[in-house]
């Protein structure tokens, strides 16, 4: 199976294009496919055939062509075998083409024809089809059905998948649009193929008329089988099947499953179809209801038919024909509502009533209003039986004249809608002119349309969304359907003859108009409409009566008009029915007026009822609340106080009761039990059955929408708040108890639903109540700053109330918005005083602080603090402020989590902050300090000087556990930031730390109980080591080494490594101080080996000891032989195979067993240290791994070789031949390092008197262990030498040929010395251990064939022994090629007695060889050996073609010309029938022997390169040997003289720009050319790469070599029109080389300029890259990196300025927004499987910061032109040169390089070059620096850098020239801003100037430093330099401090000191700075 269905380890190849391209590939797979003559008959056979196609669907064309199966349609068990093969073959198939995953761009008829593929087989055709179908045979047309059925569902996926419009934006290669084209193509193919929709339409003819005629032949015993077969398939179905049999009914199902999958896959075939399908639905009902014997499989089927056709294909309103219409028929619509009264399936109950809706919206008249007829169909359905048939009858007549002449009845509804309207206007007393009449006319609502369409066509995809929900309710509050049926009513009540069914009718009428009258939000025009209609009555009936007294609640006094008196014979007898259920009881109560509803007892009598609802009446039970809630806030001012109030609190438990029994989960439960059963009636699966009847449980889910967006809730929440009241007649008093009153109500509702809704993610709804609590409360905020603190609240608002309760809920940006307005609150405002009868005067949060606190945490708790949020000084101020108000954990986590996303913040925080933290003193606070000390030399100044103070020591020892942390962080910055620091004071510091808290860390160290969790002790212990005299240090100096020598005192060395840096003045303590370690640490490992007896993985701290070991004994020190003797022996017994241990063994045997060593002589001797490894159980298991073993092991066999060879070195001794098995038995004869170790391990054995030869055993490897073993067991007498085919056996012929193809030329033969060798770069990366070793080889080659042996030379031949001897004839060692002529000698002499059959072809190759050979121990070039090598193979292949050709050859030669390649012309340039092969035979030998200049040379000899450039644009010339020819070039382009003449002589870089020519170019051909020309550049710049480093002018001399200027250049225009053909589907590696070598080019281009002007020679075209080229990087970039934003701003600047090429770019883009519309229901699903992760896989492996970081050193090297004025002419300002284009570009590439540079890795060499360019580039430019200026963003990224390079300073990585330059950078920016003037601005700028020019460096750092003090304070928009203040204010008052020492303290901070107080005099009397 492997072999046939791997592309991984089988024979297959994959194809692409599916076998469209013409080439015929994997010919052995289908030559065996064609074999499988059994496959329709053996399932094993099929299955493997099914496999095959699987991985290679390229063979299903090719197969199906040449295969011998018939698939012409017959009634035979053959043809149905083969069918079913067919279909198995394709439903194995991915559902989605695979062509749609290719990267590369395919046009759209080929692509096509791929998808087409696997779409629909290639024996079929329409012909086929229809024939299939006009067999009478029943099982002929299901198997023909059922094929199709396959096909259409295969399609369907493919047009899905291409009509994904968010799949397609994501493309690189194919545009939305472009695939709707595909599609449209596709379904035409397609139609092409399938039968006409007439034929598959007979086919259901042709079965109906079967039923009538009762067909007596049966069938065949094989089709009878099938048909079984086919069935079984299917469940067995539990009823009647009524006149059709199982066969007749499946083929019946799948005909209409066909049908609904030709409307989705192909609906235009549909269309042309002029059957009436309504008469399928009277196939299945009839007048009396459904027919019972219809299955109801069928049933399901035939309406998922009228479901999924479009309306015109059913006659729904009329008779079906004629004769039907005189015989009474009814029309299909009413067999429809039959169909759904009389069904018993609730899921065929629920697809008939998603049919009559459809049908009835369809028609145009329910576009808006056709939920209402879900209340229609319901009461329908729950009518009493025998009244439902007069029902069904009216609702007919009522619905057919409607949808056939629907106008008057809309405009009925229009003008009562209308005449509503102007009556409540006219009630509300308000001019008509001041109010917002909503547009209520259908016809000018239509009319409005229409003038809007015939003005603009581009509106029609906007009319649609135009209308909301608010607006469909005011403008259809009802359907026409209500006019039409009161007229009927009216009519038939009115009628003279008594009527039975008038009552039936108006009960139903009743029951739809109470619930529709529930359902409206203003219900005075429909109450209007029923006032009308009742009035033309002549009597009223009791149910009339009592609705007519009901609805006539909602009409005004003046518009109530008396009815004419009801029927009184009837009233005598009729009662009213008692009713329980909730609608009807809070209707009966609320009809009787408040003081039922608010009885005792009531409430929970309601609540009763709604436990009972079923879950589709929960909405309209809502809609019912609502409008009693609305009515009764309208008639608030007729109610008492209490019982308004009460009213509204009862109707509000109600909508929360309601709202909670929506949230259960029955209603799911209940439709997933529905789906069950109906299942096994249906034949469906379930999740179909769920997805089609997930609509009848959509009630309960839409109530909490409707809930909260009726106008009520919306309107009257917070609008006293808002000052935007609805319309109403109350008092102010009134007004403000019932707004209060419903903010309360309406918040209980949101309190409780705001979880509900989160949990289902659809808290959009409440947008606008969570809109309203953020306007409110920022209008409360700023009216309170505004204020100040008179008015401040002692209890919440309303509006805070809102946000305290519902704040978890709210929108991020919404959070954020009323956040950022707090902190903009007066500090004051944030803090209020206690009672001084609780606390004093001890203050606590205000409300607004309270509410600024849980805002921030609840952000903090999301996570949501991301960003730029908090990047305003003032938040950062009022965070600080919030923070030393309330003391809360919770809140200092949150200021950290702030703080610490950027340094930059640290600018914004006062120093009381930190002293606040700092007196506070607890985790979070001091972990606050921290950050800012680390990150602000302003803070960290302040602490020291905190420290400074009297009982700051106190202090600190008492909380000296919470203080580590910080003290730690402190001592880093000290060692960091000693430029800008005063060393006094940091001295002052570090003495007052050591006093305090040595004592005790050091009592802590000794404590040994504890020394587990001391590394932060050890650390700072390390920091604070005393004076090298005091007894402090003596003491730990004695103490230390015995806590080192402890398991748990490896974090002590931290200690041990400062004492050793201390002791370096000292060289006799430091020797003696080593002399300690060098135990300790032997002594730590010993211990640690005991203990630990099992080697742990990855153990770091050993690794680490072991390292230390190795360093102290590389220093010289001395170690007592017994712990080296400890250690040796616990080592090799516990870590033998632990890598680490044994290197350091060897470097210890190394050190320490040298001839001068007189300790050697004390020491392990050598000879028992041999032993004691080779002897080791360990030792076999451990030598003997091989090198496929993943084990930990396979390291350690390599430093095990190291610790031999080192034995062996130093002790010759200690050899013994018995070692040989060992040694032969561990080695594989490769290059690996372990290898050649082994090898070399060897060479000393036999060096030392031991041969290999007396061994007698030339196997190697596990044969050599088992030989031995053999030998062994079987005793001397008993040994049989291995023969040579044995030895043979054991060679791998690929890792042979392998060899051959990477021979290591350089290596030496007889090597004395160890060199391990590795293969020459530039070449294919192989790796060393799946090459062998031809110094191994060669020696036992020369030993197989020595003259007295067996020599098995087919063998040899075959192995590639022969071609391995010859391939040494290159090497560049004369004793490895004297070995491969001593071999082929050999071989020859035993050749001459071979026999076998290519004997003489083998010896005339030898022979025409030696021929050719005129010198002895002649260097043969490479490519000549690696032809005798393929010849010699090929001569045991006469099979082959190449067999006759190369015969051919040799026989018209008698020697072989060393100075050309053999037969290269006769075999390009062959004529033969096989010339492809030929010259891929020929190619394939050129690219792989070109290693040196040798072998370029004789390649230039025979022009065989200028043949290639030649040959490569011929039309002979394929894609595969295009790719070959590319190869070529490749592998010279490594070669340095070929680099340089293929340019110079051959033009080379010519010919690449004559391919770059084309329009596109394929990946793979585009990926060979980008190498190509990257290995070109590389190998001429060669050792020239070094002047690209060179910074000093001086540096360049004149005599200093350098590429030509023009070869330069020529290299950056290939590099330009490469740049036109980048695309993000390109290979990761080949983007970044291209990027890379653009930089390299230009940045050597730079030097080279430099240089020659430093020379005085004249240069051009300085300007290398143009804005054009600028664009089109950046635009590539944005694509490559997924850069929306560069996007964006490429495309606002390309529609700004016409830039055609961008456009055209950007257009494909746009047209993916274009809405694309289909009939079919299946696009509106969503694809689960949407998007393959094949893209995002590839773009996680991509390295794409190396990518980004070539883009911009290429950026910054171009050189913006700035021209004087703007050009005159329009058109010419559209192109490139314009100067405002050149503006946009600048500001566009500098806003990137910055955004690039803070999203990446900080790296200061790139920001200092950054700066440069902006300098050089920009900043003399007053344009775009406005521009600049103008972007936040841009300034915000720039003053991050800027700060990084200032914390960069820090580690002493920047110069002050660099730090100079920035800062007059930012401060030029500063003027430019044009900032408000303070008083120390020109001060500042004094300063900075006279740092300019400053000469003294300590003086020149102090005015940088002060300077940017400076410029972090104003750019941030500070209107005072605050943290400069405090710095120049910090220095200045402690100079006037008396602290431990005087004013000489200060002498060596004295620059520092008199700058600020050189500040401090000219600003003293500046009001900030006193403040």
């Amino acid at each position: 199976m492997d072999l046939c269905c791997s592309l991984k380890h089988g024979i297959n190849f994959y194809d692409p294009s599916l076998g469209t391209s013409g080439r015929g590939g994997n010919l052995i797979l289908l030559r065996f496919l064609l074999t499988l003559k059994t496959a329709a008959e053996d399932q094993m056979i099929a299955d493997l055939m099914v496999n095959i196609f699987k991985v290679c669907p390229d063979l299903l064309n090719r197969y199906f062509k040449e295969s011998q199966y018939s698939f012409v349609p017959r009634l035979k068990s053959t043809w149905l075998d083969n069918m079913k093969l067919l279909r198995k073959i394709y439903e194995a198939q991915p559902e989605v083409s695979s062509a749609f995953k290719t990267t590369e761009f395919i046009p759209l008829p080929r692509l096509l024809s791929v998808v087409m593929v696997t779409t629909i087989p290639a024996v079929c055709n329409k012909a086929m089809f229809t024939q299939g179908l006009n067999i009478a045979s029943k099982t002929v047309k299901h198997t023909i059905l059922s094929l199709l059925s396959v096909i259409l569902k295969r399609a369907l996926k493919n047009i899905e998948y291409c009509l994904n419009e968010k799949l397609w934006e994501k493309s690189e290669i194919y545009a939305p649009s472009v695939m709707q084209e595909f599609v449209q193509q596709y379904r035409e193919a397609l139609s092409k193929l399938l039968p006409d929709m007439t034929n598959v339409i007979a086919v259901w003819q042709s079965l109906l008329k079967q039923e009538k005629v009762q067909d007596g032949q049966k069938e065949t015993e094989d089709a009878a089988a099938s048909v079984v077969e086919e069935m079984s398939e299917v469940k067995e179905t539990k009823g009647e099947h009524g006149s059709d049999d199982a066969e007749t009914t499946i083929l019946k199902a799948v005909l209409l499953h066909v049908i609904c999958l030709y409307q989705q896959a192909v609906p235009h075939l549909v269309a042309q179809s002029n059957f009436d399908f309504s008469k399928l639905i009277k196939g299945i009902v009839t007048e009396k209801g459904l027919r019972q014997e219809i299955p109801p499989l069928l049933q399901h089927h035939i309406l998922n038919v009228a479901l999924e056709l479009p309306a015109n294909k059913f006659s729904w309103f009329k008779m079906q024909d004629e004769n039907e219409r005189i015989c009474g028929e009814r029309s299909v619509f009413y067999l429809l509502m039959k169909m759904f009264v009389t069904s018993n399936n609730s899921q065929l109950k629920a697809s008939t009533k998603k049919l009559i809706i459809k049908v009835l919206h369809d028609s145009g008249v329910f576009e808006y209003t056709w939920k209402e007829l879900e209340l229609w169909l319901e009461h329908l359905d729950n009518t009493v039986e025998f009244k439902k048939e007069p029902v069904i009858q009216f609702l007919e007549r009522v619905l057919v004249k409607l949808v056939t002449n629907p106008y008057p009845y809309t405009d009925k509804a229009a003008d009562l809608i209308q005449e509503a309207s102007v009556l409540q206007i006219n009630l509300s007393k308000q001019d008509l002119d001041n109010i917002s009449i909503p547009v209520s006319h259908i016809d000018d609502v239509l009319d409005m349309i229409d003038v809007l369409v015939e003005g603009n066509e581009s509106l029609n995809e906007e009319i649609g969304p135009a209308f909301n929900e608010d607006m469909i309710e005011n403008i259809f509050p009802f359907s026409p359907v209500i006019p039409a049926s009161l007229e009927a009513r009216n009519k038939l009540l009115l009628e003279e003859d008594e009527n039975v069914n008038g009552e039936t009718i108006v009960e139903y009428l009743v029951a739809v108009f109470t619930d529709i009258l529930h359902s409206q939000r203003d219900p005075l025009a429909l109450c209007l409409m029923f006032q009308q209609y009742d009035k033309e009555l002549r009597f009223v009936c009791p149910e009339l009566c009592d609705f007519n007294q009901y609805y006539s609640l909602w009409i005004p006094k003046q518009a109530k008009e008396a009815l004419l008196p009801q029927d009184r014979g009837t009233r005598a007898d009729k009662s009213p029915p008692s009713d329980s259920s909730f609608s009807s009881l809070l209707k009966n109560a609320y009809q009787k007026g408040v003081g039922v509803l608010l009885e005792e007892g009531f409430k929970e009598k309601l609540n009763e009822a709604i436990a009972q609802l079923q879950p589709q009446l929960l909405l309209l039970a809502s809609k019912q609340v609502l409008l009693y809630f609305k009515t009764t806030v309208e008639n608030f001012s007729s109610f008492a106080k209490n019982s308004g109030l009460s009213l509204i609190t009862l109707f509000v438990d109600l909508l929360k009761s309601l709202l909670r029994k929506g949230d259960g989960g029955e209603s799911c439960d209940q439709l997933g039990q529905e789906c069950a059963e109906s299942e096994s009636d249906l034949f469906v699966d379930a999740a179909s059955l769920r997805a089609a009847g997930a609509g009848n449980d959509k009630g309960a889910e839409e109530m909490q929408p409707v809930v909260f967006k009726h106008p009520v809730l919306e309107n009257w929440f917070l609008a006293v708040e808002q000052q935007s009241l609805p319309p109403h007649n109350l008092s102010p008093p009134k007004v403000k108890l019932l707004s209060a009153h419903l903010n309360w109500g309406i918040l209980e509702l949101l309190k409780m639903c705001c979880p509900l809704l989160q949990a289902k993610s659809q808290l959009e709804v409440l947008s606008p109540y969570f809109r309203a609590i953020t306007r409110t409360v920022l209008e409360e905020v700023q009216s309170v700053s505004t204020e100040g603190e008179k008015k401040m609240p002692l209890e919440r608002s309303p509006p805070m109330e809102a946000l305290h309760e519902l704040c978890p809920y709210m929108d991020a940006l919404q959070l954020k918005e009323v956040t950022l307005a707090m902190l903009r609150h007066p500090t004051a405002n944030l803090a209020a005083e206690r009672p001084e009868a609780l606390s004093g005067k001890e203050t606590r949060l205000s409300i607004y602080g309270e509410a600024l606190m849980q805002l921030l945490t609840e952000s903090y708790r999301r996570g949501s603090l991301k960003g730029d949020l908090f990047l305003s000084r003032e938040h950062i101020q009022g965070m600080g402020a919030l923070l030393c108000t309330a003391v809360t954990e919770e809140l200092e986590k949150v200021f950290m989590h702030l703080i610490q996303k950027e340094p930059v913040f640290a600018q914004t925080v006062g120093v009381e902050v930190l002293l606040f933290c700092l007196n506070r003193s607890t985790a979070a606070s001091l972990s606050i300090v921290t950050w800012l000390i680390q990150n602000s030399p302003t803070h960290l100044l302040q602490f020291e000087f905190w420290c400074l103070k009297r009982g700051a020591g106190k202090f600190l020892i008492k909380k000296a556990g919470l203080f580590l942390p910080l003290v730690n962080a402190y001592l880093d910055c000290r060692e960091q930031r000693s430029a800008i620091q005063l060393p006094k004071v940091s001295l002052d510091v570090t003495a007052f730390l050591r006093e305090a808290l040595w004592p005790k860390l050091l009592d802590v160290l000794l404590n040994t109980s504890l020394l587990q969790t001391l590394s932060l002790e050890c650390q700072i212990l390390s920091k604070l080591l005393p004076p090298l005299e005091t007894e402090m240090f003596m003491n730990l100096v004695e103490k230390l080494p015995v806590l080192l020598e402890k398991e748990e005192g490896h974090e002590c060395w931290v200690i041990a490594d400062a004492i050793s840096k201390a002791l370096e003045s000292s060289t006799e303590k430091l020797h003696s101080w080593k002399k300690c370690l060098l135990a300790a640490c032997i002594k730590w490992l010993i211990s640690v080996y005991n203990n630990r007896r099992e080697l742990e993985t990855h153990s770091e701290i050993e690794s680490s000891i072991l390292l230390r070991l190795e360093k102290l004994l590389k220093s010289g020190t001395e170690v007592a032989p017994e712990d080296w003797q400890a250690f040796v022996k616990m080592g090799l017994k516990h870590r033998y195979r632990d890598q680490d241990f044994l290197k350091t063994l060897n470097a210890g045997i190394n050190l320490l067993y040298h001839k001068e060593a007189s300790l050697s002589q004390r020491l392990v001797k050598l000879s028992v240290l041999y032993k004691m490894i080779t002897q080791h159980s360990l030792f076999l298991s451990t030598i003997l791994r091989s090198h496929e073993d993943n084990d930990t092991s396979v390291p350690a066999k390599e430093a095990l070789v190291d610790v031999l060879l080192t034995l062996v070195k130093c002790c010759p001794a200690v050899c013994e031949s018995s070692h040989f098995a060992v040694l032969l038995g561990a080695y594989a004869a490769t290059l690996s390092v372990a290898d050649q170790k082994i090898l070399f391990l060897l060479k000393l054995y036999e060096k030392n008197g031991l041969s290999l030869v007396n061994f007698r055993i030339l196997l190697w490897g596990p044969a050599a262990v088992e030989h031995h073993k053999t030998c062994k067991s079987l005793g001397k007498s008993l040994w049989q030498e291995p023969s040579m085919e044995e030895i043979l056996c054991l060679l791998d012929r690929e890792m042979m040929m392998r060899t051959i193809l990477h021979f290591p030329q350089h290596r030496h033969l007889l090597s004395i010395e160890e060199e391990p060798h590795l293969l020459s770069k530039g070449r294919t990366e192989v790796a060393l251990k799946d090459l062998y070793d031809p110094c191994f080889l060669l020696q036992l080659f020369s030993e197989l064939l020595r003259p007295e042996r067996v020599v098995a030379c087919h063998k040899f031949v075959d192995v590639h022994g022969l071609g391995l001897a010859v391939a040494a004839l290159s090497s560049y060692d004369r004793n490895m090629r004297a070995a491969a002529y001593y071999i082929l000698s050999s071989f020859r002499s035993h050749l001459e007695g071979g026999r076998f059959r290519e004997q003489k072809q083998l010896l005339y190759l030898m022979d025409v060889v030696q021929n050719g050979i005129r010198q002895p121990n002649l260097r043969v070039a490479f490519p000549l050996t690696l032809y005798i090598s393929r010849v010699a193979q090929q001569m045991l292949r006469p099979e082959e073609h190449m067999y006759t050709k190369l015969n051919r050859f040799l026989l018209s030669h008698q020697y072989l010309d060393l100075k050309k390649v053999p037969g290269f012309f006769h075999l390009f340039y062959s004529f033969d029938s096989e010339n492809k092969l030929e010259r891929e035979w020929a190619l394939a030998l050129i690219g792989e022997g070109l290693r040196d200049k040798h072998c370029y040379e004789l390649y230039d000899y025979q022009r065989i390169f200028h043949i290639l450039l030649s040959f490569f644009h011929s039309p002979l010339c394929d894609e595969a040997t295009q790719y070959q020819i590319l190869e070529i070039f490749q592998n010279a382009a490594y070669i340095t003289k070929a680099a340089y003449e293929l340019i110079r002589d051959h033009s080379l870089l010519t010919w690449i720009l004559s391919i770059l020519e084309k329009r596109f170019l394929e990946n793979k051909i585009l990926s060979h050319v980008i190498s190509l020309v990257h290995t070109l550049w590389v190998t001429n710049l060669g050792d020239k790469q070094k002047s690209l480093g060179i910074s000093s002018k001086k540096d360049l001399q004149k005599n200093q070599k350098f590429l030509p200027l023009q070869l330069t250049s020529e290299f950056l225009h290939i590099l330009i029109m490469l740049l036109k053909h980048i695309r993000a589907s390109l290979d990761s590696a080949k983007l970044i080389q291209f990027f890379s070598t653009l930089h390299s080019v230009l940045e050597y281009r730079l030097v080279v300029i430099e240089a020659f002007k430093e020379m005085g020679r004249f240069t051009v075209n300085e300007h290398v890259l143009s804005n054009r080229d600028v664009v089109r990087i950046l635009h590539k970039w944005s694509i490559i990196g997924k850069d929306v934003e560069l996007q964006d701003d490429l495309q606002t600047v390309a529609q700004q300025y016409q830039i055609k090429e961008l456009l055209k770019n950007i257009k494909e883009k746009n047209k993916s927004e274009i809405h694309f519309q289909t009939s079919s229901r299946h696009i509106w699903k969503t694809n689960e499987t949407e998007t393959e992760k094949d893209s995002a896989s590839d773009w996680k492996q991509f390295n794409l910061e190396e990518c980004k970081s070539a883009v911009r050193f290429v950026l910054i090297y171009w050189e913006p032109v700035f021209l004087e004025k703007a050009l005159k002419d329009q058109k010419e300002q559209n192109e490139y040169d314009n100067p405002s284009l050149t503006y946009k570009i600048v500001y566009i590439v500098l806003k990137w390089l910055v955004k690039s540079q803070t999203d990446s890795t900080f790296n200061i060499h790139h920001v200092l070059f950054i700066f440069r360019w902006f300098k050089k580039n920009v900043l003399h430019n007053s344009v775009v620096v406005e521009d600049i200026l103008k972007d936040e963003a841009l300034k915000s990224g720039m003053f991050k850098i800027y700060i990084r390079v200032w914390n960069a300073n820090e580690d002493k990585s920047v110069e002050l020239s660099d730090l100079s330059l920035i800062n007059g950078i930012m401060f030029d920016l500063l003027d430019s801003q044009k900032v408000a003037k303070n008083d120390f601005h020109e001060t500042v700028r004094k300063l900075y100037c006279s740092a300019m020019t400053e000469e003294d460096t300590t003086r020149k750092a102090a005015s940088m430093f002060l300077t940017s003090l400076y410029i972090g304070d104003i750019w941030l928009g500070a209107k005072q330099p605050q943290l400069f203040i405090a710095h120049v204010k910090l220095i200045c008052e402690a100079t006037d401090m008396k602290l431990k020492h005087d004013w000489k303290m200060w002498d060596c901070e004295k620059d520092m000191v008199v700058l600020c107080k050189d500040i401090y005099s000219l600003l003293i009397l500046s009001p900030a700075f006193k403040s």
